[in-house]
C-alpha cells in the first residue's frame, strides 16, 4: 500500500482568477502555476466561500459555510466544538505545520482549536522570537498603542512613499513561510506524512514586490505617486476622495499584477526545492485563493463588504499524480467549502471522518452530487467597528450594506439590504445594464426563496436582513491596532 502523501495547501490571498494564464489571461503573470495546472486538475468555475480573509479561510479549513462557523472578521468569537482540517488529519497520522505572516488561520486567540503541531504567525510568540531583534522591537511597540501610533506618525511623515511601501511589503514577504514548510517536510521525511499550510500575502495589499517584478510589468513606466496614496488609504478611495484617478488606479493594477508574478516565482522556487529533495513525487499540492480582489471595479478596491464576481471567482488547482490525471479540467461549480472533503477523499479518509463532521461542501470527485443543479450562497456582513470609518461617510454607507448572493451555473441573484436586487447571467459583466431581474422576476423570486431556505437549514432563526456578529474578548486582547483597541474598549470588550 502506498504511503500517505504529504499535503501542501498554499492560499494566495486576494488572487483573482482572471489574472491567471491557465484561465485565459495572456499577460504571462503566472507561467509556473500555468505549468502546474497542466500537470494536474484545474477547477474552472471555483468560488470563494466568503468575501474576506477570515470567513473564507475558516470555511476552507472546516467545510462550514460562514453562517455556520460565524467567523465573519478577525474579531469574531468561535465555538470550541469546531473541527478543522489539521485536527482531522492528525487522526490519520499527519503532523501539521503552518507558517504565515497574517493571523487568519487559526483566528486570533484560537490557535489551539485548529490542531497544528506548530503554527508560526504574527500573534505567536514563537514567531516573534524567531524574527530576531527587529521583530521583537516592533512587537513591543505594538503592545503599547500610544507609542505605536506616535512611531507610525513619524514613520509616515519622514519616510518617502517608496520607502514606506518597501518596508511594509518586505515585512509580509512569503519566502520565509515557504522555507519553513520545506524544512518541516524534510524533517519528517520517512517518519510521518505532513500537512503543510501557508497563506502568502501575494498579491494582497500592499502590492509592492521586489523591484525586478515591478520592472517586468511597468517596463520603464514611472509609478504614479497617487497610486501609493490610494494603497495607503483605500477607505479614502472608496469614499471618492481621489476622484476617478484612472492613471493612478492603472498603476495600482500593475502593482497587483507584479505581486502575483512574484507569488508565481516563489512557488516555482518552492516546488523546485521539493523536487531536488525527492519530496514532490508523493505530494498532494493544492494552490488556490481565499477570495479575489476589486481593483477599481464598482468604485471599490481591496476585498470584503460586496459580493461582486471579481471578488468571488478564484483560481484553484490540484496536483496529485497518484489519483489525478495530468491536464484535467472540471467545469463543476465548486467552492472553498469543498476543500476539506476533497482532501479527505483523495487520501481515502472521507468515509471514516464523515461520521463526526458537519460539511456544507462536497468532494469534487463525488459523482453522487447533482453538480448541474448545484448552487452556492455567499454573503457580505456589514462593517464591524464602524467608528473607524467616521471620517469617510460614503465608505461607511457602502460598507454598512448587507449583501447576499445565490450563484448557479447559469445565474447569479444578489439581494442587498438597501433595497437593490440584481439578476445576472453568469459570464456577463455585473453592471446595471446587464441586470435582467425586471424581465425574470419569477426566476429571481425562486432563487431568493432558495437562498432563504439555505440559511434556515443552517439556523432556523436566521433573518436575511440581520447579521448577528459576536465579537471575541480573546481577539480583543490580542489585537494591536490602536483604533480597533479604542473602539473595542468603548464597546466593553477591553478594560
Amino acid at each position: 500500500m502506498r504511503k500517505k502523501p504529504n499535503i501542501i495547501l498554499i492560499i494566495l490571498d486576494s488572487a483573482r482568477r482572471d489574472m491567471f494564464g491557465c484561465y485565459g489571461n495572456l499577460e504571462g503573470l503566472t507561467p509556473n502555476l500555468d505549468q502546474l495546472a497542466d500537470r494536474g486538475l484545474l477547477l474552472m468555475d471555483h468560488y470563494a466561500a466568503g468575501n474576506g480573509s477570515a470567513p473564507a479561510h475558516v470555511s476552507i479549513f472546516t467545510g462550514h459555510h460562514p453562517a455556520r462557523h460565524k467567523v465573519f472578521n478577525n474579531y469574531c468569537d468561535i465555538g470550541d466544538d469546531i473541527r478543522a482540517l489539521p485536527s482531522i488529519l492528525k487522526r490519520f497520522g499527519y503532523r501539521n505545520y503552518g507558517h504565515t505572516k497574517f493571523s487568519v488561520v487559526p483566528p486570533s486567540g484560537y490557535g489551539s482549536l485548529f490542531g497544528f503541531d506548530e503554527m508560526i504567525s504574527p500573534e505567536n510568540s514563537q514567531s516573534i522570537a524567531r524574527g530576531g531583534l527587529k521583530s521583537y522591537i516592533v512587537s513591543k511597540m505594538k503592545s503599547n498603542p500610544d507609542l505605536w501610533i506616535r512611531f507610525k506618525n513619524l514613520f509616515d511623515r519622514y519616510m518617502s512613499q517608496h520607502r514606506r511601501m518597501r518596508l511594509i511589503s518586505d515585512n509580509f514577504d512569503g519566502r520565509a513561510s515557504l522555507t519553513y514548510l520545506l524544512g518541516k517536510i524534510k524533517e519528517n521525511k520517512g517518519i510521518a506524512p505532513v500537512f503543510a499550510y501557508s497563506t502568502l500575502l501575494h498579491p494582497h495589499m500592499p502590492y509592492y514586490p521586489p523591484r525586478a517584478f515591478l520592472n517586468k510589468v511597468f517596463k520603464g513606466q514611472e509609478i504614479d505617486k497617487i497610486s501609493y496614496n490610494i494603497q495607503f488609504n483605500l477607505h479614502a478611495y472608496i469614499n471618492g476622495d481621489f476622484g476617478e484617478a484612472r492613471d493612478a488606479m492603472e498603476c495600482v493594477r500593475k502593482c497587483y499584477k507584479a505581486d502575483l508574478l512574484y507569488a508565481d516565482y516563489l512557488l516555482k522556487e518552492f516546488i523546485d526545492s521539493l523536487k531536488r529533495e525527492g519530496l514532490f513525487d508523493n505530494t498532494l499540492l493544492l494552490i488556490m485563493a481565499d477570495h479575489g480582489e476589486l481593483l477599481g471595479e464598482h468604485g471599490d478596491i481591496n476585498h470584503g463588504v460586496t459580493v461582486w464576481e471579481e471578488l468571488l471567482s478564484i483560481p484553484c488547482m490540484l496536483y496529485y499524480p497518484e489519483k489525478i490525471e495530468p491536464n484535467s479540467k472540471t467545469n463543476k461549480l465548486t467552492s472553498g467549502l469543498d476543500i476539506v472533503p476533497t482532501i479527505l477523499d483523495l487520501i481515502g479518509a472521507l468515509k471514516s471522518a464523515r461520521a463526526e463532521l458537519v460539511l456544507d461542501g462536497h468532494s469534487i470527485f463525488d459523482e453522487r452530487v447533482d453538480w448541474e443543479d448545484r448552487y452556492l450562497v455567499v454573503d457580505s456582513p456589514p462593517v464591524v467597528l464602524p467608528e473607524r470609518l467616521k471620517a469617510y461617510p460614503n465608505t461607511l454607507y457602502k460598507q454598512n450594506i448587507i449583501s447576499r448572493a445565490l450563484r448557479t451555473k447559469n445565474y447569479k441573484y444578489i439581494w442587498q439590504s438597501n433595497g437593490e436586487k440584481y439578476l445576472f447571467r453568469t459570464g456577463i459583466s455585473e453592471n446595471r445594464e446587464n441586470n435582467i431581474l425586471d424581465k425574470n422576476e419569477e426566476l429571481a423570486m425562486q432563487l431568493h426563496q432558495t437562498m432563504i431556505s439555505y440559511y434556515k437549514g443552517i439556523d432556523a432563526n436566521s433573518k436575511i436582513d440581520e447579521y448577528p456578529i459576536t465579537l471575541s474578548r480573546k481577539a480583543a486582547k490580542i489585537t494591536r491596532n490602536p483604533m480597533v483597541r479604542e473602539e473595542l474598549r468603548r464597546l466593553g470588550y477591553l478594560k
